[in-house]
């Protein structure tokens, strides 16, 4: 029996029986891996006990008493999540999401949302869901052990998510995506957050004495405070949210002063192009026309996305970035005449 089906098959054994069972019917239900007499078949179940306990399953032994017989048992009350009560549908949502997220193999909480994919699914009595949880975990365990080419990045994720969840602060060498020049630079980190496919750790920044966010492909090397790792170095401060920065669009990132700018697209405005422009733009419809006011603090960045629309989209506020933008187009002209 390979491996990842003996453990799920002993979770379950464990987890239906109504009292505890004990070692000599463990051996009768797995004759092939623990039937032996001699002490290579107890190595082997105490090394599979502790991959359960690992995969957050809490097996443990009972000595009984009168009332109740000696053996193994997972205690219920420590396993099982109250009835949720949601539907098979919200249920479908959770593990498609959860499935997602461990499948990229970068996730910063990975073990810990097989767990709780895992309690999940047995709090909600899902049929296989359970064992598609505790395999996924497996798969992780392995991936780390044969050193996935992207080991660093989870290795960086790791010691990012502990020092935001001790909110210690981090040291790091970071190359910026402007200027490309390398800086060195102590942070508070506030959150993860994913984004395109990139991971960006936000916190605020002591060089720059500002809430900045970090693209993760971009840090050099980074070193987590050990000085007094149970005493919190930072609080965050007031009115942070986390949701707000990663909903951000690239013209919203502090390069500049916030300018407000208003741009006209020809024509009724789709669905996708509203989401490009972000939630915190400002529509109306006018003439058959869309006018969208964004506020924003790169304005190259905001020229770049208007550029992409091609003669569909036209800067009217502020004058001077009007003015780069006739400028950049020229230019363009020139190139293809």
């Amino acid at each position: 029996m390979q491996k990842a089906e003996r453990l799920l098959d002993l979770a379950a054994l464990l987890l239906r029986a109504s009292e505890p069972v004990s070692w000599r019917e463990i051996q009768e239900q797995f004759p092939d891996d623990y039937g032996g007499s001699g002490e290579a078949a107890i190595r082997k179940f105490e090394r599979d006990e502790a991959e359960l306990l690992e995969l957050g399953i809490p097996v443990r032994w009972v000595g009984g008493d009168e009332d109740l017989s000696a053996g193994y048992l997972v205690d219920k009350e420590d396993f099982y999540l109250p009835d949720l009560k949601l539907p098979p549908e919200d249920l479908a949502l959770l593990y498609l999401a959860g499935s997602a997220a461990l499948a990229q193999r970068v996730f910063p909480y990975a073990r810990d949302l097989a767990h709780a994919m895992n309690k999940l699914s047995f709090a909600a009595r899902a049929p296989g869901a359970s064992e598609v949880a505790a395999v996924a975990a497996l798969q992780l365990s392995a991936d780390d052990a044969e050193g996935d080419a992207r080991a660093e990045t989870s290795a960086r994720l790791e010691a990012l998510s502990t020092a935001v969840a001790g909110k210690k602060r981090v040291h790091l060498v970071y190359a910026g995506a402007e200027r490309r020049a390398r800086t060195e630079r102590d942070v508070e980190p506030y959150g993860l957050y994913q984004r395109g496919g990139a991971w960006f750790m936000a916190g605020f920044c002591r060089l720059r004495q500002d809430i900045r966010s970090f693209h993760l492909a971009r840090i050099v090397s980074l070193e987590v405070n050990a000085a007094a790792p149970r005493t919190p170095d930072f609080e965050v401060k007031k009115g942070f949210s986390l949701a707000e920065l990663a909903t951000r669009e690239s013209w919203e990132f502090g390069v500049h002063a916030p300018v407000r700018c208003r741009l006209r697209l020809e024509g009724p405005a789709s669905p996708e192009e509203r989401d490009s422009f972000g939630p915190r733009a400002v529509w109306k419809e006018t003439d058959g026309r869309a006018v969208v006011e964004v506020v924003a603090r790169n304005q190259e960045a905001l020229l770049r996305h208007v550029l992409s629309y091609g003669d569909r989209a036209e800067i009217l506020a502020p004058r001077p970035l009007r003015e780069k933008a006739r400028k950049v187009l020229a230019a363009l002209a020139r190139r293809v005449s």
